[in-house]
């Protein structure tokens, strides 16, 4: 039989006696303290930095879609400062055209349309509050808008207006002048830069940088021939149905033409409220015209301009510009969208290693297949199967070759 141990007594506190309290001492080296405050004021600098950070960025956005131009008429024997000056000259000479022979109508047909702001009001009011009131209370908020009081008391400061057109008109002239800059003496900056960039990686980067350049001058050019055939197509379409400020509700179609998805609601509202001045029939003409572009435009506009080097499903679109929206406004969902595009190059050049062969190449063929509609690798990564999609379809294989390539 074991002997018992008895169990040693912790001394006990006296009646109404507390703890006594622990000594803690916190010590944080001198160089943590400095790292902190550096990593503070560095975050402090850019949020103060961010418009001109996203100036900085839209040029450099302007310059990657020019450089083919300019590369264009290098090829024919004409030096980089030259073209780029012949550039910056057709730009310019552009922007005054549009001044001046479509500047005065747009005067126009906006004082026209504030004019007979309150005629329009009752007549839409007189043929939809009857049969249909939930369009006529949105009707009246559109109608509302300009008697808003941040309008009026915009108004009253015409010197506010001057304002901001001066602003605006120095941030494009100074995203234009950045961007010829760039044009010209742009390899030299990118090897500036380039020398941060541990040597070790800059093979990397000779690979990743064409690519995202393709990218980039995919979006950039196949996002002004979309935004222009929009325009073109809104301003046909309201002017002969004679619906009122047809020319500035085409250019708002044009503007929002860059907002996919959400572009659509904003530019098609309006025109059907002003078509319902005309008659019920031209507002539903417009609004089934609109949506008919769209259609055309989502299926078969967008895959011939875009090509293959911008691939972004609608689901990636929307959760694009969402982000991008809660990040930066307006601004900040139409500029991710290129990011979020190159984020497959960044995928399967930079991050390769780290997330796996099998990963990158599923990604890529996944993105091969979305193309012709077929579902063969999707059902066959979600059976865990091993590339069966590059087994029974080419253009997996393919994708699957390329990857290969790459590697080695």
């Amino acid at each position: 039989m074991a002997a018992k141990v008895p169990k040693s007594r912790e001394p006990e506190e006296e009646p109404g006696e507390s703890p006594a309290p622990l000594d803690v001492a916190l010590r944080v080296p001198a160089a943590t303290i400095v790292k902190l405050l550096v990593a503070a004021g560095l975050v402090f600098v850019l949020i103060r930095l961010l418009p001109a950070l996203v100036l900085v960025f839209i040029a450099v956005l302007l310059a990657v879609a020019l450089d083919p131009a300019v590369r264009l008429l290098e090829r024919r024997g004409i030096s980089r400062s030259v073209a780029v000056a012949m550039l910056a000259a057709a730009a310019l000479g552009a922007a005054a055209l549009f001044l001046a022979l479509a500047m005065p109508p747009l005067v126009a047909q906006s004082v026209d349309f504030i004019q007979h702001l309150r005629d329009y009001r009752r007549i839409v009011g007189a043929r939809l509050h009857a049969d249909y009131p939930t369009l006529a209370r949105v009707a009246d908020q559109a109608f509302d808008a300009p008697a808003s009081p941040d309008v009026a008391k915009s108004l009253k400061e015409p010197l506010a207006w001057g304002r901001i057109l001066v602003n605006a008109g120095e941030g494009i002239v100074l995203t234009l002048a950045l961007s010829f800059y760039l044009l010209i003496d742009g390899k030299r900056t990118y090897a500036w830069l380039l020398a941060y960039v541990p040597r070790r990686h800059r093979r990397k980067m000779s690979l990743t940088m064409p690519a995202v350049s393709d990218v980039v001058t995919a979006y950039m050019q196949g996002q002004a021939i979309t935004s222009a055939i929009a325009g073109a197509y809104a301003f046909a379409v309201l002017s002969l149905l004679g619906v009122p400020a047809a020319l500035p509700l085409s250019l708002l179609a044009a503007v929002c033409d860059v907002l996919p998805i959400l572009g659509i609601f904003v530019s098609t509202v309006p025109a059907v409220v002003f078509a319902l001045t005309v008659s019920p029939v031209a507002a539903a003409a417009v609004l089934a015209l609109y949506l008919l572009y769209h259609a055309i435009e989502n299926y078969l506009i967008i895959p011939k301009v875009y090509g293959k080097r911008l691939r972004l499903s609608t689901l990636v679109v929307l959760l694009a510009l969402i982000l991008g929206g809660m990040l930066g406004g307006v601004v900040g969902a139409v500029l991710i969208l290129p990011v979020v595009a190159a984020y497959p190059i960044i995928e399967r050049i930079w991050l390769r290693d780290y997330l796996g062969h099998e990963v990158t190449a599923d990604h890529t063929v996944l993105e091969q297949t979305a193309e012709s509609g077929s579902d063969r690798a999707v059902d066959a990564i979600l059976r865990g199967a091993r590339h069966d999609a590059e087994v029974h379809d080419p253009v997996a294989a393919r994708a699957a070759r390329r990857i290969e390539r790459e590697r080695s």
